[in-house]
């Protein structure tokens, strides 16, 4: 077989170029400490890679959203304690018409009932980052509206969305979950807004000669019996935010743990072994070395140099 004069030089130039680039790819492994820097070098794990990195920024999305999901529940429960509290004082002044002998009596405590409704309001309208808390998925919408009459609050209207704001934890329709109130919670603040302003208008009536007849009509006013009935959907409402939160905070956990499990998944395929990267470097540089040396020797040498 005939060997031609320019077979060495190529087979020399090739199996350097083949040594210098195992060199590149240890240097590029050890300064970047990944082990894979495309695709081609290893498919299966890059794929891999590629959908652990997705699912884990899913996942801290969704970690995002727990948190900004709990900081909303913290405070619809705070306004809802608050507006419980009016709740229950409204109850108190109701029920302590029987002690009233006076008619300076009844407009006092009509009085402290009207500061309770300027109170609910200002709850009930409750922003977070410029967001309203009550007004469901409207959250741009001012919730409860009211209508005055002489600087004095004649009746409130709830002007919100009937459906629940939602945020998503997880995949699927059931990570869905309603953080703040809900469209009949937020119906019965209105309703105990109602009440507390029938309450403080029947308080501030002209009573009739015999304040004993007075106080008996308020005893049986509708209006005053149903604060206790929207004091239960109140203390249910407060029930149902702590569950969320005590939910969220569990979300949060959970994905706390799937988030560092992502990360050594991801760390086993990606990241280089330094111990075995630099064994490879230094056995390509002695290999390229040893190249060079006998390429050298072996072109030095002629035909002439072996006919004797």
């Amino acid at each position: 077989m005939r060997v031609t004069f320019n077979t060495f030089p190529d087979t020399l130039l090739g199996r350097l170029q083949s040594l210098g680039g195992e060199q590149n790819k240890a240097l590029t492994q050890l300064s970047t400490g990944q082990r894979i820097s495309a695709p081609s070098d290893d498919a299966p794990a890059m794929q891999r890679i590629l959908n652990l990195r997705t699912e884990k920024k899913q996942n801290q999305q969704f970690y995002r959203n727990a948190t900004d999901g709990l900081e909303v529940s913290k405070v619809t429960f705070s306004s809802l304690d608050q507006i419980k509290d009016l709740v229950v004082r409204s109850s108190e002044l109701a029920a302590g018409v029987n002690g009233v002998t006076s008619e300076q009596e009844f407009k006092a405590k009509a009085a402290e009932i009207d500061q309770l409704i300027q109170q609910g309001i200002n709850v009930a309208n409750t922003k977070l980052r410029g967001n309203y808390l009550f007004s469901g998925d409207s959250n741009s919408t001012l919730p409860f509206v009211e209508a005055r009459t002489a600087g004095k609050i004649t009746s409130v209207t709830y002007n919100g969305s009937s459906s629940e704001s939602k945020i998503h934890i997880g995949e699927g329709e059931s990570a869905s979950i309603i953080v703040g109130s809900s469209a009949d919670e937020n119906r019965a603040i209105a309703a105990t807004l109602t009440s507390l302003i029938a309450l403080r208008d029947a308080m501030q009536a002209t009573p009739s000669s015999t304040k004993a007849q007075s106080v008996m009509s308020l005893r049986s006013n509708s209006t005053a019996s149903s604060l206790h009935t929207i004091e239960d959907t109140i203390l249910s409402a407060l029930s149902r935010a702590g569950t969320i939160q005590y939910r969220l905070e569990t979300v949060q956990k959970d994905l706390e743990l799937r988030y560092e499990s992502s990360e050594k998944l991801i760390s086993t395929d990606a990241d280089v072994d330094f111990a075995e990267a630099t064994v490879r470097l230094n056995r390509s540089q002695m290999a390229y070395q040893a190249a060079i040396q006998s390429g050298a020797k072996i072109q030095n040498n002629s035909l002439l140099d072996y006919l004797r």
